[in-house]
């Protein structure tokens, strides 16, 4: 009886106990299911969030391949603007040296036709003066008529001869008025010209600042997605392919690209010896950090004036002239044995892919194409590829 309620008793006990463990297993897969609930939503949460950003991203992106597809078309429209007033400038000049050749010519006439009209005038009052007493003394003395038709006949030839002189003078002088009529008028249609190229230039100009404002904004927003960096690497890589590509393309047509100029030594006896493609201080030295300072300087940026004249630093030929991403007007220059030379930033180019060039030529206008702040002019210098440092090729 007593080991009966002992067993009851236990039992009792032990159904309270499971009792107690069901009811707190089952709060806590209450508690978990919510914690799971709320785990789950904040994964939903968190990928939503991934998928704005790369939704973001690609926005970005795409809005910055339109800004530079635009900023291209504008600074190549510029460019080639710039290049028109350059052209326009050099033939006023032309122009009005001409100008001035042309009047000197007419004064020079203008002082023969008036010492002609007065020795002219003098004849023919010696003449009548000389033919009226002839006449009189003729008439008093009853001399042979015929003596002053022939004085007569010898005044009017020489006076007929003058004329002829006179007018051919009064001829070549018209001619000349007319041509200097003509000149004005091309000159006053030059200058309207030049005036609508300025006005269009100033226009592009305003529109391509504002696009350089809002790609600016762009840029500071990819920066805080961190893909400033990547565009950097992108560019830096797309810079190496082009090198790539176009120095595989003079190895296939085997040029040797200065060959053509017996006269130029070789670019690898040259280090040390060349000129600056343009006078300035630089900006930016071979290998130094770039934004971020994990990206570093392959080439320099020199200090220059918008519209500068920019040499080639040796002889060689144009392989490539064209706008291109971040360093805007780019013209390249293959100087033969693997060497090549690079000239960014440009507001226009003055020379076109397959052109040869001479040591010391004017290639292009220095500029801030390619979304740059201020204006310059990028320089490398490549061997095989691999950018090499220009100061070490450079005169100091």
């Amino acid at each position: 009886m007593f080991s009966l309620f002992i067993h009851h008793s236990y039992l009792h006990r032990c159904s309270g106990l499971i009792l107690v463990f069901l009811l707190i297993f089952l709060a806590s897969q209450k508690l978990y299911a919510e914690d799971l609930e709320e785990k789950s939503a904040q994964l939903d949460s968190v990928r939503n969030r991934i998928e704005d950003v790369k939704t973001n991203i690609a926005k970005a992106r795409l809005k910055t391949n339109t800004l530079q597809a635009e900023l291209k078309k504008n600074e190549t429209s510029a460019g080639n603007i710039a290049l028109n007033i350059r052209e326009i400038e050099k033939q006023l000049r032309q122009r009005g040296k001409r100008l001035e050749v042309l009047n000197k010519k007419k004064i020079f006439h203008e002082k023969a036709l008036a010492k002609q009209k007065n020795a002219l005038a003098q004849q023919i009052r010696s003449a009548y003066m000389v033919g009226k007493n002839d006449y009189i003394k003729l008439l008093l003395n009853q001399e042979d008529p015929t003596r002053v038709g022939r004085v007569l006949t010898y005044y009017d030839y020489h006076n007929q001869a003058r004329v002829r002189q006179i007018n051919s003078v009064k001829s070549e002088i018209e001619a000349i008025t007319q041509l200097e009529n003509n000149i004005n008028r091309e000159n006053d249609a030059l200058r309207k010209l030049k005036q609508n190229q300025l006005a269009k230039n100033r226009e592009i100009g305003e529109s391509r600042k504002e696009r350089e404002r809002i790609l600016s904004n762009l840029l500071d927003e990819l920066e805080k997605q961190g893909l400033e960096l990547q565009g950097l690497q992108q560019q830096e890589q797309e810079t190496k392919s082009l090198v790539e590509k176009l120095s595989e393309g003079q190895a296939r047509e085997n040029q040797g690209s200065v060959a053509i100029f017996e006269d130029i030594p070789p670019f690898n006896s040259l280090k040390g010896k060349l000129d600056w493609p343009v006078e300035g201080r630089l900006f930016t030295r071979f290998g130094s950090r770039k934004q971020g300072g994990k990206l570093k300087w392959q080439g320099v940026v020199i200090d220059a004036e918008t519209g500068v004249e920019v040499h080639a630093v040796s002889g060689g030929q144009v392989v490539f002239s064209d706008w291109f991403r971040n360093l805007g007007l780019l013209i390249i220059i293959d100087h033969g044995d693997g060497y090549m030379s690079l000239y960014g930033y440009n507001q226009s180019l003055l020379k076109k892919t397959g052109d040869w060039i001479l040591p010391g030529e004017i290639i292009a206008l220095a500029g801030d194409s390619g979304g740059q702040l201020r204006s310059g002019v990028y320089f490398e210098i490549r061997n095989n590829g691999a950018p090499v440092n220009p100061a070490k090729w450079c005169r100091n």
